[in-house]
């Protein structure tokens, strides 16, 4: 890292830890100050932290830091007031409701407003989805659906809720645990209803795994653990997280995350940690920093993504399985991307004619192309990476 990254970094320290960062700012290049800031979606942050230091720039990089804090806490203040006027809906018309990830997480900073999150999630019974696009609808919200119709998504404004049906961990070789997700919560008020800090903070761990393997996790998902470790330390217990994330083929990756909190956020972690070698720290701060909010790779192509979990999956021949997955996807998949296939295998070949079909006239034969001439070397060196850091096959 150079100087203005670990300067970065240091003033996230002091905004877990309540104390004034140990670097000055003689250094710092204010551009790339500002573009990390950018980047990793926590300026308002950085504008806080220089101010609570007495760390001065330019003129013109005080003004994009006060004024990012300023649209930030209005933004967010308004965020926050209309889900919890969406909850109270919600519960004055007996329909029950978890709030998840962004919005509960916030709850967990020093100044709650600087959390950012762009759309707020929640959970809700199936059962419950015509009295919820009714109640939507009168609200005058608009509708989509997304995830194979796990997730329905409603906008107005710059209001955007995402209501799931169930957590989507897919990725994870066993996803029982988080199957179980009613029994794993707390009651707020009403109807509404947080998960049991355990349990999300495993979830929030196996999200960002999710994150690192399909392109990258900003600093801001690794901030949000140390943050919430520290808050709920009196109710959380690391020894059980770590046996749900063993038992998620996570074990490794919690090592890591919980290391890595405590290195740039002197987050106090458990002996059974083991620290990671210095190299591969190194490649870590690499790839978080450089990588932005979901990682350079997820935004510029997801196909890295889909070669590299076929490389780390062990097996020969990935780019061809890459090709065959593309046309001839699992029945899960397909009965995700066509939920009036679910619950009916015997129709896949069905399934496949018509994903064929819309492969073609959806224009993405490109993307078959695209596979035939994938780095497969590339994707290896990002096998060996991950499993140099406890991601999960």
């Amino acid at each position: 890292m150079n100087y203005t990254e670990k300067y970065f970094i240091e003033l996230l320290r002091g905004f877990v830890t309540d104390s004034i960062p140990k670097l000055n700012n003689d250094n710092v290049d204010e551009q790339e100050l500002l573009e990390l800031s950018r980047r990793h979606n926590i300026r308002a942050i950085v504008a806080y932290m220089t101010e609570k230091s007495e760390h001065t720039f330019s003129d013109d990089t005080e003004k994009i830091l006060q004024k990012s804090y300023d649209n930030t806490v209005m933004q967010m203040i308004n965020r926050e007031a209309c889900a919890l006027l969406l909850c109270r809906r919600l519960s004055s018309e007996k329909i029950p409701h978890i709030l998840f990830k962004g919005i509960t997480v916030s709850e967990t900073y020093p100044v709650k407003e600087l959390r950012t999150f762009g759309d707020v999630d929640i959970i809700v019974r199936a059962e419950d989805d015509d009295r919820i696009r009714k109640m939507m609808a009168d609200q005058g919200y608009s509708r989509s659906v997304t995830d194979g119709g796990t997730v329905t998504v409603y906008d107005r404004g710059r209001e955007h809720y995402e209501l799931h049906t169930a957590l989507n961990v897919s990725i994870l070789e066993n996803q029982t645990y988080f199957a179980d997700i009613w029994n794993n919560v707390q009651l707020r008020s009403g109807t509404t209803y947080a998960f049991e800090h355990n349990f999300h903070l495993s979830y929030l761990i196996s999200h960002i795994e999710k994150h690192v393997k399909g392109g990258g996790a900003g600093i801001k998902m690794y901030l949000d653990i140390a943050l919430y470790i520290r808050k709920y330390k009196d109710q959380i217990d690391l020894d059980r997280v770590r046996e749900i994330m063993v038992g998620c083929n996570l074990g490794g990756f919690l090592s890591t995350v919980l290391y890595l909190c405590n290195r740039w956020f002197s987050l106090e972690i458990p002996q059974w940690v083991e620290p990671i070698e210095e190299d591969v720290y190194e490649k870590m701060c690499d790839f978080t920093l450089a990588g932005g909010i979901f990682g350079a790779e997820g935004e510029k192509n997801n196909l890295k993504s889909a070669l590299n979990a076929q490389v780390q999956s062990g097996r020969r021949g990935a780019r061809f399985r890459l090709l065959l997955g593309r046309v001839f996807p699992p029945f899960r998949e397909l009965s995700r991307l066509y939920p009036a296939y679910e619950g009916k295998p015997l129709l896949a070949p069905v399934a496949w004619s018509q994903h064929i079909f819309c492969v073609v006239r959806g224009g993405k034969l490109s993307r078959i192309r695209e596979i035939a001439t994938a780095d497969v070397a590339s994707a290896q060196e990002k096998a060996d990476f991950l499993e140099s850091i406890g991601s999960g096959k």
